[in-house]
């Protein structure tokens, strides 16, 4: 397992929520691990408020959870839990893409065409490929979402987002094709189709990361949390809380 670097070049909550994110993504915090402030703070060198504000949005994020006395601990997470919250996002997502296509604004679809040429010919791997790939569903989502939605889909979106980046090893033919699929859609005008290929692509994106964190050893190859123990990772998550407030 590969040590991520100190953020020291920036104090900022944003830092300190990508470190924490690299911590739990490497496995370094584990399921029901406690976030430690001060060690985090000391790592970094910050003070504990934007440590305390990172972990504001991680809780937001569904990441981590604060409990009484002010304690925050990691969430569970799995290979379900995970399809499910990409599911999500896919359907917000989708919302978002088949409103853009039934829009039919040509300022949009040429913004769009624009850069999927960009993309195509950004070559393999690198951030200026991520950045296009981002800014493509970015455009998406502002011409399509409604304020609360554009709200749900950055709460949602993240964790999960970061997580994704991270992790998608698809060629970049692919990851072309799929952005190719949506913005088809769009400038067609197909409501539908624009939103179904959003999901797939979602979907695409929830295998991406899970493989990744069974590599790292963080889930198990069956996709249960490897800090979990088998028996109790095969209680639903829901039962799992209710058990914990009940013992608590």
């Amino acid at each position: 397992m590969v040590a991520h670097p100190v953020l020291r070049r920036t104090k900022t909550s944003a830092a300190v929520v990508e470190y924490i994110q690299h911590e739990i993504f490497d496995g370094r915090l584990r399921c029901g691990d406690r976030v430690d402030v001060e060690r985090i703070s000391s790592a970094l060198d910050v003070s504990p408020t934007p440590v305390r504000e990172a972990l504001v949005l991680l809780e937001r994020d569904g990441l981590v959870s604060t409990r009484v006395h002010r304690a925050t601990f990691v969430q569970h997470f799995d290979a379900r839990t995970l399809r499910a919250d990409f599911h999500v996002l896919g359907l917000l997502g989708g919302v978002a893409a088949a409103r853009v296509a039934k829009g039919r604004d040509p300022q949009v679809a040429a913004q769009l065409s624009g850069l999927l040429r960009e993309l195509s010919r950004s070559g393999p791997a690198g951030a200026r490929r991520d950045d296009l790939a981002a800014e493509i569903v970015r455009v998406q989502h502002r011409a399509g979402a409604t304020p609360r939605l554009l709200a749900e889909l950055r709460g949602l979106g993240g964790f999960l987002e970061w997580a994704a980046r991270q992790s998608d090893r698809r060629s970049h033919d692919d990851i072309v094709e799929a952005h190719t699929r949506v913005i088809d859609a769009i400038v067609a005008g197909d409501p539908r189709r624009a939103s179904r290929a959003r999901v797939a692509d979602a979907r695409a994106a929830a295998e991406e990361v899970i493989g990744e964190l069974i590599r790292r050893g963080v889930l198990r190859d069956d996709g249960s949390n490897a800090a979990v123990a088998p028996e109790a990772s095969s209680v639903d998550p829901a039962r799992r809380q209710v058990s914990g407030i009940a013992a608590g």
